[in-house]
C-alpha cells in the first residue's frame, strides 16, 4: 500500500484545515483509477490554493498495486482505511475536518 500526499500552500497560518483521505485504484485501465483522478485532484488543489490561500487542504491517497480492479479493492476497503485512519490520529484530530473519498463499484 502506497500513501501519496498533496497539500495546498498557505500564507500564514491557515484559518481552517481539511484532511481528505481518498483510497482509490491504482491500474489505470478502470474509471476512477489514480492515473485518471490524479491531474483533477492537482487541477482542484491549485485552484483552491489561489482563490483560498487560507484554507490548507491535504488530499491523502492510498493505492497500491494490489489494487488493480474494484474487486481487489472492496473487499477490504473498510479495514484498510480504519488501519491508515488509526495510524495518523495525530493528523486527524489537528484538522477540522477529515473526509473520506472512494471511487468503489459494488456489485448490484
Amino acid at each position: 500500500m502506497n500513501n501519496l500526499s498533496f497539500s495546498s500552500n498557505t500564507y500564514g497560518q491557515p484559518l481552517f484545515r481539511v484532511e481528505v483521505i481518498t483510497f482509490i485504484l491504482n491500474y489505470a485501465g478502470e474509471m476512477g483509477s489514480y492515473f485518471l483522478v490524479e491531474p483533477a485532484y492537482e487541477s482542484a488543489l491549485e485552484d483552491i490554493r489561489r482563490f483560498y490561500p487560507r484554507l490548507s487542504i491535504s488530499q491523502n491517497i492510498i493505492t497500491g498495486p494490489e489494487y488493480s480492479q474494484c474487486t481487489d479493492l472492496t473487499p477490504v476497503s473498510d479495514d484498510v482505511l480504519a488501519k491508515f485512519y488509526y495510524s495518523n490520529l495525530s493528523k486527524w484530530r489537528a484538522a477540522n475536518l477529515t473526509i473520506f473519498l472512494t471511487n468503489e463499484a459494488g456489485e448490484f
